[in-house]
């Protein structure tokens, strides 16, 4: 089902979910509580695109909702990057720091 970093090295097993009330058995390595969090997450969102564009078509809400969820992975992403910058940027401010009282 996932792919990625976090994926733990584990037997698959059927998951039994409900999205939008749609039930789906998927296939995964990750824990079962992992699949049914992010099974959740899902139905949460695809049932608020649903109720803020009234629309019945199902890929429409899907595709409306993977829309949202990329737009803010990429902003976490973007909020990461800043971070992991900042922390560059005082790392070297620190080694310069270090560098001049030893020197």
């Amino acid at each position: 089902m996932f792919s990625g970093k976090y994926k733990e090295r584990m037997l698959k097993r059927n998951v039994e979910v409900e999205i939008l009330g749609q039930r789906y058995v998927l296939k995964s390595e990750f824990p079962e509580d992992r699949v049914r969090e992010v099974a959740i997450y899902v139905d949460e969102k695809m049932r608020e695109v649903a109720e803020g564009t009234r629309t019945v078509n199902t890929l429409h809400v899907a595709i409306l909702t993977a829309l949202n969820i990329a737009h803010e992975c990429l902003q976490e992403k973007g909020e990461k990057e800043k971070i992991l910058q900042r922390i560059e940027e005082k790392t070297e401010k620190l080694e310069e720091f270090i560098a001049l009282k030893m020197g």
